[in-house]
């Protein structure tokens, strides 16, 4: 009964309305009240039954399909589910897309051997009505905001900080919340001469309190460098090498893995082994064994690089393959 997802129903109705009905999920007492007040024998379609729901269940209902089985529910197990509805399906679908809260009652029909008729009722009612107080107070998502090193050493003072931060925070968040570090710490923590290096994060967490309701957010100044300054790197492929070895030695190599080792072996201790070579090892191996090379003697060369972020460093690695 989801009257903002009307369209969805005429678009699944041909898809939906053929299904087969999985069996109906059991009624409990607390949910069906019975309404018939007579006594006896109910009938082969079984007792008036009501079920509530509340507006946010209904509207959430995905389809025709959905609401028809909604219906059938309510009835008892083995009771035929090829009988009919007046009003129909649809009728109450509308109906609830005008009225919304309230009741909405059909008349199921069967007949031939089972020929009786039961009312069915859906009662939509409000929705709870939230009972947490501290539900809807918050203090918004995290935030962050990348300034340069010499814009983060140009602010002029401790109320300039804050205020930084402070423009993180969410339209409509209170500005008298609770830094944690202090906003004290942030700057001694970027101005501490034992750091060593004021690029970084400065994350605090900011809280706001009203009575027993309190929520955090995180906000971080993140400081990068200066778009005129050249990244500092701390990596090194190390000094560029050369081994000789024998045409027999090197023909006998006897994969590319151990191909691969041999080149490793010639960079200098603690450098990564998991960088790139250009050429290839296979355009190595592939230029030794070319037949129309002249002859396999001489360099083979392979550029080995590392990188690290936005920083890479590259050596030159060489087999010299001399005559046996």
């Amino acid at each position: 009964m989801k009257s903002k997802l009307l369209p969805v129903f005429f678009i699944m109705f041909s898809l939906l309305s053929c299904s087969v009905d999985p069996i109906e999920e059991e009624i409990g007492e607390d949910q069906i009240i019975s309404l018939n007040s007579e006594t006896g024998d109910p009938g082969c379609a079984g007792a008036d039954q009501i079920k509530n729901i509340t507006f946010s269940e209904a509207s959430a209902i995905e389809s025709w399909d959905e609401v028809r089985k909604l219906y059938l529910s309510l009835l008892p197990a083995g009771t035929p589910r090829n009988g009919t509805f007046d009003p129909s399906i649809w009728d109450l679908i509308h109906d609830f897309e005008v009225r919304g809260i309230g009741e909405y009652s059909t008349i199921y029909s069967l007949t031939g051997d089972c020929t009786d008729s039961v009312i069915l009722t859906i009662n939509v009612i409000a929705d709870p009505v939230n009972t947490d107080p501290c539900e809807a107070f918050s203090a918004g998502p995290d935030n962050f905001l990348e300034i340069t090193l010499s814009e983060a050493e140009a602010i002029p003072s401790w109320d300039e900080v804050r205020k930084l931060y402070l423009s993180l925070l969410a339209p409509g968040v209170p500005r008298n919340g609770e830094f944690e570090p202090s906003i004290w710490d942030l700057i001694d923590s970027f101005g501490d001469p034992n750091r060593e290096s004021k690029l970084g994060d400065y994350t605090t967490t900011y809280t706001i309190t009203q009575g027993d309701c309190q929520d955090s957010v995180e906000l971080t100044i993140k400081v990068i460098p200066n778009f005129t300054d050249p990244i500092e790197c701390d990596i090194d492929a190390g000094s560029d090498k050369i081994r000789e070895m024998k045409e027999s030695d090197a023909a006998a190599i006897p994969s590319w893995d151990e191909v691969r080792k041999l080149y490793l072996s010639l960079l200098d201790p603690g450098v990564p082994r998991n960088g790139e070579f250009d050429p290839s090892i296979w355009d190595l191996i592939d230029a030794f064994n070319d037949p129309n090379r002249a002859s396999r003697l001489g360099d083979y060369t392979t550029t080995y690089t590392i990188t690290d972020g936005d920083c890479t460093d590259s050596v030159e690695l060489t087999i010299r393959v001399v005559a046996d």
